[in-house]
């Protein structure tokens, strides 16, 4: 690993008043990978918005390359070799990748027109360069998530980037990609790029990274080489305090069928699917990207017009064509994206917790309003939501608390059924144990639960039985202690009913 790249000295950024950075610093070399973890709200994105030039800062420095800089926009940064590459892609789906790649950039144009077939050719030596295996005159729309991702890394090795941003970058990658982007990642190590990972997944985090830098309340709390330190000593450094139990899974009284399916299919990716929840049992779904995992919740609550099959909710025949039916069924369903499915980030705390129980709240066509409040409050501590007050708009929470938001809503509705479809997707790690203990006690308290996850350790942790799904169907079958990551990764790459090779 080379010389000292960037250097972020004692960087303070307040808004209104309120500080966001008070001493926040990050030392950069060559060839690296600098892991920037911390809970939501700790500081990173105020940080990385300050060295791309979208915010300036209050005081402290930034030396570049040994020079002090101060960018006033990101195309400043951009253009000095310091990119990012978002949570949400910048890309125009309808243009091609090479468009996409090139576009503004007048170095494939010659006298005013863009020379398609240099422009191709460069973009494809980009793409192969980092081990793409995709044509460059294919629209993006076209592409997965994970080779729209590799798009996003060629625009910034094509604006000559040697300090790159990543901001969550698996966030939206199944756990079979993962490998494909840190395969990338070595290679632009390789190259002598630099790369702040900005992430929640302790476990990537001490694959990929060589150094870590852990921000609590704006100030850098914690430097060391990732080789020097511990996955339970970060977590203790993000939060202030030590973690012994990441998930607090307690040992519930598992009673009778909630709900029973027989034969689901959603006519695409749920082929058939039959199985039961219990009362106070945490049943985990795992399968990979196409699979039926993520797709069976969402069909388990209307959302898939075309799916069929026969339910029954406590013994009894029931429809589930609409959310509607599931509500009224007591189900409730947690999506797993939630600025776009869970919560209206414009409008209120208590507009988004009551917003699911509002005609239960009215009487002759007015809101009780000492029953909304009493509501509000109960879930707000109940769910220890930080907040300064059930007024304040959504989208100025912590991610960990737009979740509990949302998780409040759907509680508020006293299901007897909630699914969680990737309940801590973008959440810190001290929001994550929160949130497991509360599923936890929902379990001990008698309530059935059906998660799903992107994170193996998630669904081994959490689960008292996990169903495997493979092309559609269940693959495998385990009870809490039977599986590990070896074996449940194995039961969703091959189908039970495949046949088995050798002789």
């Amino acid at each position: 690993m080379g010389e000292t790249i960037l250097e972020m000295q004692h960087i303070a950024k307040a808004f209104s008043g309120v500080s966001a950075l008070k001493d926040a610093q990050l030392t950069l070399r060559k060839g690296s990978v600098m892991a920037l973890v911390g809970e939501n709200g700790a500081g990173k994105s105020t940080l990385m918005r300050i060295l791309t030039g979208i915010y300036n800062h209050d005081g402290g420095s930034i030396l570049y390359k040994g020079q002090p800089v101060h960018f006033q926009n990101a195309m400043q940064a951009r253009a000095a070799g310091i990119a990012i590459i978002h949570q949400e892609f910048n890309l125009f789906p309808n243009l091609t990748v090479a468009e996409n790649i090139f576009l503004g950039d007048k170095s494939v144009q010659a006298h005013g027109f863009v020379n398609w077939n240099a422009m191709y050719r460069r973009a494809q030596e980009l793409v192969d360069s980092i081990g793409g295996t995709f044509s460059v005159q294919e629209k993006v729309q076209a592409l997965s998530v994970q080779n729209q991702q590799v798009v996003e890394i060629v625009k910034a090795l094509a604006a000559n980037a040697e300090v790159l941003i990543m901001d969550e970058p698996t966030s939206a990658l199944p756990e079979s990609e993962v490998q494909h982007l840190f395969r990338t990642i070595r290679g632009l190590k390789a190259r002598g790029v630099a790369i702040v990972y900005v992430s929640h997944r302790l476990n990537e985090i001490f694959e990929i990274c060589d150094d870590i830098t852990v921000l609590r309340d704006g100030v850098t709390a914690f430097l060391s080489p990732v080789a020097a330190t511990t996955q339970q000593e970060v977590v203790a450094q993000m939060i202030g305090k030590e973690v012994t139990v990441l998930y607090p899974k307690q040992t519930a009284e598992i009673g009778g069928p909630v709900l029973e399916v027989q034969h689901l299919s959603d006519g695409e990716t749920v082929k058939d699917l039959s199985f039961c929840v219990h009362k106070g049992e945490i049943l985990g779904l795992y399968g990979l990207v196409g699979s039926g995992a993520t797709e069976c919740p969402e069909a388990l609550f209307g959302l898939v017009s075309s799916a069929r099959g026969t339910f029954r909710m406590d013994g009894h025949p029931i429809h589930l064509n609409s959310p509607a039916q599931a509500v009224a069924n007591h189900i409730a369903y947690v999506p797993p994206d939630r600025h776009r499915q869970g919560i209206i980030r414009q409008l209120s705390i208590r507009f988004n917790l009551t917003l699911a129980v509002v005609r239960r709240l009215c009487r002759r066509g007015f809101v009780r309003r000492q029953a909304e409040q009493a509501l509000v409050d109960e879930y707000i501590e109940k769910l220890r939501i930080k907040c300064a007050g059930d007024a304040q708009k959504v989208t100025f929470l912590s991610g960990g608390n737009q979740q509990k938001v949302v998780i409040a809503k759907w509680l508020a509705t006293k299901p007897s059924l909630l699914i969680l479809n990737d309940p801590t997707r973008g959440v810190d790690v001290g929001a994550k144990a929160e949130i497991y203990a509360l599923i936890s006690e929902l379990a001990c308290a008698g309530m059935a639960i059906i998660i799903t996850s992107s994170e193996i350790s998630e669904i081994l942790g959490m689960s008292d039985r996990i169903l495997v799904l493979n092309e559609g169907i269940v693959s495998r079958e385990f009870l809490r202690g039977q599986a590990d990551q070896k074996s449940l990764l194995s039961a969703a790459l091959v189908r039970a009913d495949a046949p088995q090779g050798g002789l």
